[in-house]
Protein backbone atom coordinates (compact mmCIF):
# COMPACT_ATOMS: atom_id res chain seq x y z
CA UNK A 1 0.00 0.00 0.00
CA UNK A 2 2.79 2.54 1.11
CA UNK A 3 4.81 1.47 -2.29
CA UNK A 4 1.37 2.12 -4.36
CA UNK A 5 1.00 5.64 -2.63
CA UNK A 6 4.02 6.73 -3.29
CA UNK A 7 3.92 6.13 -7.07
CA UNK A 8 0.27 7.84 -6.63
CA UNK A 9 1.96 10.81 -5.13
CA UNK A 10 5.08 10.94 -7.68
CA UNK A 11 3.02 10.93 -10.27
CA UNK A 12 0.72 13.38 -9.20
CA UNK A 13 3.37 16.04 -8.85
CA UNK A 14 4.42 15.00 -12.59
CA UNK A 15 1.25 16.16 -13.67
CA UNK A 16 1.47 19.01 -11.85
CA UNK A 17 4.56 20.49 -13.81
CA UNK A 18 3.94 18.79 -17.09
CA UNK A 19 0.58 21.08 -16.71
CA UNK A 20 2.18 24.28 -15.20
CA UNK A 21 4.41 24.17 -18.17
CA UNK A 22 1.73 23.81 -20.78
CA UNK A 23 -0.25 26.72 -19.03
CA UNK A 24 2.92 28.55 -19.27
CA UNK A 25 3.74 27.98 -22.85
CA UNK A 26 -0.33 28.34 -23.75
CA UNK A 27 -1.55 32.01 -24.77
CA UNK A 28 -5.00 31.11 -24.67
CA UNK A 29 -6.17 33.47 -21.99
CA UNK A 30 -9.46 31.54 -21.28
CA UNK A 31 -8.33 30.07 -17.61
CA UNK A 32 -8.37 32.40 -14.68
CA UNK A 33 -5.40 33.17 -12.69
CA UNK A 34 -6.32 31.90 -9.39
CA UNK A 35 -9.73 29.72 -9.27
CA UNK A 36 -12.34 30.34 -6.32
CA UNK A 37 -12.76 28.32 -3.45
CA UNK A 38 -15.28 25.52 -2.92
CA UNK A 39 -16.77 24.23 0.19
CA UNK A 40 -18.96 21.14 -0.63
CA UNK A 41 -21.11 18.29 1.24
CA UNK A 42 -21.15 14.61 0.20
CA UNK A 43 -22.55 11.23 0.68
CA UNK A 44 -21.76 7.64 -0.61
CA UNK A 45 -20.38 4.41 -0.07
CA UNK A 46 -17.06 3.50 1.88
CA UNK A 47 -15.73 0.38 0.95
CA UNK A 48 -12.67 -1.58 3.57
CA UNK A 49 -10.06 -2.68 2.00
CA UNK A 50 -6.88 -5.12 2.87
CA UNK A 51 -6.64 -6.35 6.01
CA UNK A 52 -9.08 -4.21 7.56
CA UNK A 53 -11.68 -6.44 5.13
CA UNK A 54 -10.43 -9.64 6.01
CA UNK A 55 -12.57 -12.24 7.66
CA UNK A 56 -9.17 -14.34 8.23
CA UNK A 57 -9.00 -15.46 11.98
CA UNK A 58 -5.26 -16.25 12.06
CA UNK A 59 -4.50 -13.00 10.86
CA UNK A 60 -4.90 -10.75 13.90
CA UNK A 61 -5.00 -7.89 11.42
CA UNK A 62 -7.91 -9.11 10.21
CA UNK A 63 -10.91 -7.05 10.91
CA UNK A 64 -13.98 -8.16 9.45
CA UNK A 65 -15.03 -4.37 8.34
CA UNK A 66 -17.71 -3.87 5.71
CA UNK A 67 -19.29 -1.60 3.67
CA UNK A 68 -21.17 1.07 5.09
CA UNK A 69 -22.11 4.54 4.10
CA UNK A 70 -20.10 8.01 4.80
CA UNK A 71 -21.11 11.69 4.62
CA UNK A 72 -18.78 14.79 4.94
CA UNK A 73 -17.54 18.43 3.96
CA UNK A 74 -14.90 18.52 1.04
CA UNK A 75 -13.31 21.34 0.00
CA UNK A 76 -10.22 23.69 -1.01
CA UNK A 77 -8.72 27.12 -0.80
CA UNK A 78 -6.96 28.05 -3.79
CA UNK A 79 -4.00 30.07 -2.95
CA UNK A 80 -2.15 30.54 -6.32
CA UNK A 81 -3.52 29.64 -9.85
CA UNK A 82 -4.68 26.58 -9.59
CA UNK A 83 -2.87 25.27 -6.41
CA UNK A 84 -4.72 24.49 -3.56
CA UNK A 85 -5.00 23.37 -0.20
CA UNK A 86 -8.14 20.95 -0.03
CA UNK A 87 -9.67 19.73 3.44
CA UNK A 88 -12.30 16.67 3.69
CA UNK A 89 -13.86 15.38 7.09
CA UNK A 90 -16.03 12.95 7.08
CA UNK A 91 -18.15 10.42 8.88
CA UNK A 92 -18.08 6.73 8.14
CA UNK A 93 -19.99 3.53 9.34
CA UNK A 94 -17.54 0.12 8.33
CA UNK A 95 -20.79 -2.39 10.03
CA UNK A 96 -20.16 -4.52 12.92
CA UNK A 97 -19.41 -8.39 12.95
CA UNK A 98 -21.96 -10.86 11.72
CA UNK A 99 -23.32 -14.21 12.46
CA UNK A 100 -20.96 -15.96 10.54
CA UNK A 101 -17.81 -14.06 11.76
CA UNK A 102 -19.00 -14.68 15.17
CA UNK A 103 -19.33 -18.71 14.31
CA UNK A 104 -15.05 -18.70 12.73
CA UNK A 105 -13.63 -16.31 15.54
CA UNK A 106 -15.53 -18.75 17.71
CA UNK A 107 -14.21 -22.34 16.09
CA UNK A 108 -10.61 -20.61 15.93
CA UNK A 109 -10.36 -19.93 19.50
CA UNK A 110 -12.26 -23.88 20.57
CA UNK A 111 -9.17 -25.13 18.13
CA UNK A 112 -6.25 -23.20 19.71
CA UNK A 113 -7.78 -23.60 23.57
CA UNK A 114 -8.18 -27.20 22.45
CA UNK A 115 -11.49 -26.57 24.23
CA UNK A 116 -15.18 -28.64 24.13
CA UNK A 117 -16.58 -25.13 22.76
CA UNK A 118 -16.59 -21.04 23.05
CA UNK A 119 -18.74 -18.64 22.74
CA UNK A 120 -18.61 -14.77 21.05
CA UNK A 121 -20.50 -12.51 20.99
CA UNK A 122 -19.60 -9.22 19.49
CA UNK A 123 -20.76 -5.81 19.96
CA UNK A 124 -20.81 -1.89 18.07
CA UNK A 125 -19.39 -1.14 14.96
CA UNK A 126 -16.62 0.67 13.20
CA UNK A 127 -17.82 4.68 13.49
CA UNK A 128 -15.14 6.97 13.11
CA UNK A 129 -14.27 10.47 11.41
CA UNK A 130 -11.80 11.39 9.06
CA UNK A 131 -9.78 14.42 9.05
CA UNK A 132 -7.58 15.36 5.98
CA UNK A 133 -5.73 17.95 4.66
CA UNK A 134 -3.27 18.51 1.89
CA UNK A 135 -2.28 20.23 -1.45
CA UNK A 136 -4.18 19.57 -4.22
CA UNK A 137 -3.93 20.81 -8.11
CA UNK A 138 -7.28 21.46 -10.58
CA UNK A 139 -7.44 21.04 -14.81
CA UNK A 140 -10.04 23.23 -15.68
CA UNK A 141 -11.58 22.21 -19.29
CA UNK A 142 -14.81 24.74 -19.38
CA UNK A 143 -17.42 23.69 -17.22
CA UNK A 144 -15.57 20.35 -16.39
CA UNK A 145 -12.63 20.35 -13.77
CA UNK A 146 -10.46 17.28 -12.16
CA UNK A 147 -8.86 17.39 -8.88
CA UNK A 148 -5.50 15.36 -7.17
CA UNK A 149 -4.72 15.74 -4.05
CA UNK A 150 -2.69 13.89 -1.57
CA UNK A 151 -3.58 14.43 2.08
CA UNK A 152 -2.76 13.49 5.69
CA UNK A 153 -4.44 13.37 8.66
CA UNK A 154 -6.07 11.61 11.24
CA UNK A 155 -8.85 8.70 12.27
CA UNK A 156 -10.69 9.55 15.23
CA UNK A 157 -12.42 6.15 16.28
CA UNK A 158 -16.04 6.52 18.16
CA UNK A 159 -15.77 2.56 18.46
CA UNK A 160 -14.68 -0.42 16.93
CA UNK A 161 -16.67 -3.96 17.55
CA UNK A 162 -16.10 -5.52 21.10
CA UNK A 163 -15.67 -8.79 20.83
CA UNK A 164 -16.33 -11.06 24.39
CA UNK A 165 -15.12 -14.95 24.29
CA UNK A 166 -16.39 -17.49 26.17
CA UNK A 167 -13.72 -20.53 26.69
CA UNK A 168 -15.45 -24.15 27.84
CA UNK A 169 -13.80 -27.15 29.16
CA UNK A 170 -10.28 -24.89 29.82
CA UNK A 171 -9.03 -24.86 33.42
CA UNK A 172 -6.28 -22.19 32.41
CA UNK A 173 -9.22 -19.80 31.00
CA UNK A 174 -12.14 -20.07 33.30
CA UNK A 175 -13.27 -16.15 33.02
CA UNK A 176 -14.68 -14.57 29.41
CA UNK A 177 -12.40 -12.01 28.20
CA UNK A 178 -13.03 -9.47 25.85
CA UNK A 179 -11.26 -7.26 23.08
CA UNK A 180 -12.56 -4.16 23.69
CA UNK A 181 -13.78 -1.27 21.65
CA UNK A 182 -11.49 1.48 21.15
CA UNK A 183 -11.82 4.70 20.70
CA UNK A 184 -8.15 5.85 19.68
CA UNK A 185 -6.78 8.02 16.70
CA UNK A 186 -4.33 6.97 14.62
CA UNK A 187 -2.58 8.85 11.72
CA UNK A 188 -3.82 8.56 8.45
CA UNK A 189 -2.70 9.01 4.49
CA UNK A 190 -4.18 8.83 1.06
CA UNK A 191 -4.95 10.69 -1.94
CA UNK A 192 -7.97 11.72 -4.11
CA UNK A 193 -9.51 12.57 -7.51
CA UNK A 194 -12.48 14.62 -8.33
CA UNK A 195 -14.63 15.61 -11.40
CA UNK A 196 -16.44 18.52 -11.07
CA UNK A 197 -19.23 20.13 -13.03
CA UNK A 198 -20.07 23.88 -12.83
CA UNK A 199 -24.27 24.77 -13.12
CA UNK A 200 -23.40 27.95 -12.92
CA UNK A 201 -23.44 31.11 -10.42
CA UNK A 202 -20.93 29.90 -8.50
CA UNK A 203 -22.71 26.16 -8.08
CA UNK A 204 -21.41 22.75 -8.96
CA UNK A 205 -21.48 18.69 -8.85
CA UNK A 206 -18.43 16.99 -7.48
CA UNK A 207 -17.74 12.99 -8.08
CA UNK A 208 -14.97 11.96 -5.62
CA UNK A 209 -13.26 9.00 -4.87
CA UNK A 210 -11.24 8.67 -2.04
CA UNK A 211 -7.96 6.50 -0.58
CA UNK A 212 -7.56 6.55 3.73
CA UNK A 213 -4.88 4.52 4.77
CA UNK A 214 -3.83 4.23 8.39
CA UNK A 215 -1.94 1.77 11.02
CA UNK A 216 -5.11 2.02 12.63
CA UNK A 217 -5.90 2.32 16.78
CA UNK A 218 -4.47 0.50 19.39
CA UNK A 219 -6.67 -2.29 20.81
CA UNK A 220 -6.59 -4.15 24.23
CA UNK A 221 -8.16 -7.25 25.57
CA UNK A 222 -9.01 -7.45 29.56
CA UNK A 223 -9.99 -10.97 31.16
CA UNK A 224 -6.99 -12.75 29.40
CA UNK A 225 -5.11 -15.78 31.78
CA UNK A 226 -3.77 -17.34 28.86
CA UNK A 227 -2.19 -16.57 25.39
CA UNK A 228 -3.33 -18.93 23.32
CA UNK A 229 -5.18 -17.93 20.31
CA UNK A 230 -6.12 -14.72 18.71
CA UNK A 231 -4.71 -11.14 20.03
CA UNK A 232 -5.30 -8.23 18.83
CA UNK A 233 -3.17 -5.45 19.59
CA UNK A 234 -3.99 -2.69 16.74
CA UNK A 235 -6.21 -2.45 13.72
CA UNK A 236 -5.14 -1.18 10.35
CA UNK A 237 -7.86 0.75 8.62
CA UNK A 238 -7.85 1.25 4.87
CA UNK A 239 -10.53 2.57 2.94
CA UNK A 240 -11.79 3.53 -0.84
CA UNK A 241 -14.70 5.75 -0.99
CA UNK A 242 -17.08 6.96 -3.82
CA UNK A 243 -18.94 9.99 -3.26
CA UNK A 244 -21.35 12.37 -5.25
CA UNK A 245 -21.69 15.88 -4.05
CA UNK A 246 -23.23 19.74 -4.32
CA UNK A 247 -20.05 22.01 -4.07
CA UNK A 248 -20.37 26.29 -4.13
CA UNK A 249 -18.06 28.15 -4.88
CA UNK A 250 -17.10 31.48 -2.75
Amino acid sequence: MKQTFTLLTAAFFMLIAFNSRAQDADSDGDAPAKLKSYISIFGGQSRAYGDFKKTDYSNPKSGFAKNGLVLGIDGAVYFYKHFAIGYTISKQDQGNLTYDDDQKISQGYTDDFKADGSTVTADKRYRSYNILLGPQYTFVYHRFSFDLRASAGIIKNRATPSIAVAIDGVKAQTATFTQESSKGTAFAYGGSAALKFNMGAGWGLLLKGNYIDSKGPNITTTGRTSNLGRIVTKQPMTEGQLVFGLLKEF
